[in-house]
């Protein structure tokens, strides 16, 4: 498969993990955050606030993807050759059908982090390419919300890469005058942080 999302991952990424929280230190330059909720609350607790997080989500991604944008979904699979626990995979908790990618060894890729630890730790990605359309992944994007399961989306056409967290929505935005747009469009969403996180 030549357009694999493995193989479009290593062109327009090189050296770079496909692991959701890597971003922002991989990326800071082209990066900005929103929050889901008013006041930066963390995370919903009522029906109206699910439905305003979820309108808000869906109003910026549509407008960062497009409607019909054929994206990658990436979730994946953290675990030790000891400790291989299902009922984290993503597989087992979202409706897509994905492709399993090669396990990253995080141990060898990131040994300051793992250098205490006395076993090798992995990440298998998952990848799936979909359409993205308005609402069609509310079951995606509840999940993130509720820190049920982490993922992102990438557009390698757009080179855009959206991932929702439980709290909000990080972009990597490599044509500044399409991040500066949304930035000022949706500025009141924006972290009222220096840093903006």
């Amino acid at each position: 498969m030549a357009h694999s999302f493995q193989s479009q991952w290593d062109f327009y990424y090189p050296n770079k993990l496909p692991i959701s929280h890597y971003l922002i230190q991989d990326f800071p330059q082209f990066w900005f955050r929103i929050h889901s909720l008013p006041k930066s609350k963390r995370y919903a607790d009522t029906a109206a606030e699910y439905a305003l997080l979820l309108d808000r989500q869906n109003r910026i991604i549509t407008d960062c993807f497009g409607t019909d944008t054929s994206i990658f979904i990436v979730s994946g699979h953290y675990f030790t050759l000891s400790r291989n626990k299902k009922v984290y995979d993503p597989a087992f908790m979202l409706k897509y059908q994905f492709h399993l990618e090669q396990e990253i060894n995080l141990t060898q890729a990131n040994p300051e982090y793992y250098d205490e630890e006395d076993e090798d730790y992995f990440f298998r990605p998952y990848s799936v390419e979909v359409t993205w359309q308005t609402n069609q992944h509310d079951d995606l994007l509840k999940k993130i919300a509720d820190d049920e399961l982490k993922a992102f989306m990438v557009s390698f056409e757009q080179n855009i890469i959206v991932a929702p967290y439980d709290g909000g929505i990080d972009f990597i935005i490599f044509d500044t005058a399409k991040r500066n747009a949304l930035r000022d469009k949706y500025k009141d969403w924006l972290s009222s942080r220096e840093d903006g996180l």
